[in-house]
């Protein structure tokens, strides 16, 4: 997220303030947006500093106290206090400070920035939109929460069996209607909604229609804002979206009655090879006053409000004509759990999801043995390379104020290599074919949608429009496709960590 500074000059009308740490504060004292880094560490077997022999303090961190004695985990934190964000390091004035956020008996880092702990007083703190998120159905939640639970309590046998026991549930129609409903927020009026639907996208496409509007419209509801409406996909396979439009083609002909062409202009599309005209172009190049219309078509149901407000379970068999799409149900189940999966050793792991419960595994004790250092994805895990290497943005920064960064040395850091890698990179930039490569990335990112945003959030799935241009290195650089070796000026960071950069945005 960027932040305009605008002088206005002295005035009563405004109150705001920046803080050094990045933290935007509104004029009621309250944290808006924050945007921090943290580390989790395992705890030694045995510490350094203990009761017979602490670490004394020499004062010269932010919150080391001089004279104090330290031990265990706080004496570590002193001691790097002082040794590395003393005065020396910072002008004289101590800015900077490390501080120790929690301790927790057991930690899992499902993906990036998705992790769960399990906190001294038994409690389980869950983090990121991969095991938590305000649009997850409660048969995904319900479920996640206690296998999250069995897991950080070293339970994977007991976990697998719980596995296999609801994908039995989905498969036979006895989760809950309400539970495996999802749950669509109205944000706008259908007045509102309706108008919105008839403007294009910044790519200049339709845009999305969504179920819970096109339900509430079809069935003559007038929703106040801020309601929340429930509903079931009803389709027969999981390929079938809860809402879709199909656009057919017409033109009236001599007679006046009305004709569809919709099969002619998609053989007209498909045969031509240019990209500056739509369908409908191509249609009224044939027929002159043809026309689009849009059918929509809903897979999905509205869930009663007596089902919503009842604090009983009814299943599908309570209600004829509301029974869920059992695939659908299935796929979304097991793409929330695959991170899950992160916990089981690789022998196993992509052995364990199922569609049908006839298909289940069984293991071992043994086998349900969890292990940890196996990401599901080589991206999912950090090398040490790439966290110690700076940004270019930081590179930029030392660079343009013809300063060396602190700490390089004690990093292992070759400043003058980077610097040297930095500007030859910049005349590699010069290129035609990277200007160009580099201008579709930046336009792809403008043009990004609430879909685009959504399905990442819900899925981790790349919009096409950035997975054409560039790939994810092991380095967690982005690189084009077009040229393997350059990674966009945008610094080449990793894509999630832009994506939830947004996410984290829009959650504030």
């Amino acid at each position: 997220m960027s932040i305009i500074v605008e002088n206005i000059g002295k005035s009563e009308d405004y109150a705001y303030d920046i803080s050094l740490d990045g933290t935007v504060v509104n004029a009621l004292g309250m944290n808006i947006i924050s945007n921090t880094d943290g580390f989790n560490f395992q705890k030694p077997l045995e510490f350094r500093y203990t009761e017979e022999h602490p670490y004394i303090s020499d004062g010269g961190g932010r919150n080391s106290v001089k004279g104090k004695a330290y031990t265990g985990v706080y004496a570590d934190i002193a001691e790097f206090e002082d040794l590395f964000l003393n005065k020396a390091y910072n002008g004289g004035i101590n800015k900077m400070g490390l501080g120790l956020d929690e301790e927790c008996d057991a930690t899992i880092n499902f993906s990036r920035k998705n992790y769960a702990d399990l906190m001294p007083n038994g409690k389980t703190k869950k983090v990121g939109n991969t095991i938590k998120s305000r649009k997850m159905s409660g048969y995904l939640e319900k479920f996640i929460d206690k296998g999250v639970d069995l897991l950080l309590h070293n339970n994977g046998y007991e976990f697998l069996t719980s596995y296999y026991d609801y994908i039995d549930k989905i498969y036979n129609y006895q989760i809950p209607i309400k539970d495996i409903a999802s749950k669509g927020n109205i944000k706008k009026t259908l007045k509102e909604y309706m108008a919105d639907c008839k403007t294009l996208t910044k790519a200049g496409t339709k845009k999305s229609r969504q179920a819970w509007y096109e339900l509430a419209i079809k069935e003559g509801l007038e929703p106040n804002v801020s309601d929340t409406i429930y509903y079931i996909n009803t389709g027969q396979k999981k390929g079938h979206s809860d809402v879709k439009r199909v656009t057919h083609y017409f033109y009236y002909d001599v007679t006046g009655e009305k004709v569809e062409i919709t099969k002619e202009v998609e053989k007209w599309y498909k045969e031509y090879d240019g990209k500056d005209k739509t369908r409908l172009d191509l249609a009224k190049m044939h027929y002159n006053k043809a026309f689009e219309e849009d059918e929509i078509i809903l897979n999905c149901k509205l869930v009663p409000n007596e089902i919503v407000d009842s604090e009983e379970d009814f299943l599908c068999s309570d209600y004829e004509g509301l029974e869920y799409n059992v695939e659908k149900y299935i796929d979304q189940f097991n793409k929330r759990i695959t991170p899950l999966l992160v916990c089981f050793h690789p022998d196993i792991r992509n052995k364990i999801l199922v569609t049908n419960p006839k298909d289940k595994m069984f293991f071992t004790e043994a086998q349900a043995q969890l292990v940890s250092g196996y990401p599901n994805k080589e991206t999912d895990q950090d090398t040490f390379e790439a966290l110690m290497t700076p940004e270019r943005k930081e590179i930029e920064f030392w660079v343009s104020i013809n300063e060396t960064p602190p700490f390089v040395k004690e990093c292992n850091i070759d400043w003058d290599k980077l610097v040297a890698d930095y500007k030859a990179e910049i005349e590699k930039e010069k290129n035609d074919i990277f200007q160009a490569e580099n201008k579709k990335y930046i336009d792809a990112l403008n043009k990004l949608t609430d879909a685009d945003i959504e399905a990442f959030e819900e899925e981790g799935k790349l919009p096409a429009s950035i997975s054409s241009i560039v790939t994810l290195g092991s380095d967690m650089r982005l690189y084009f496709k077009k040229l393997p070796d350059m990674t966009p000026s945008t610094g080449g960071y990793a894509f999630d960590d832009i994506m939830y950069s947004f996410l984290e945005t829009a959650e504030g």
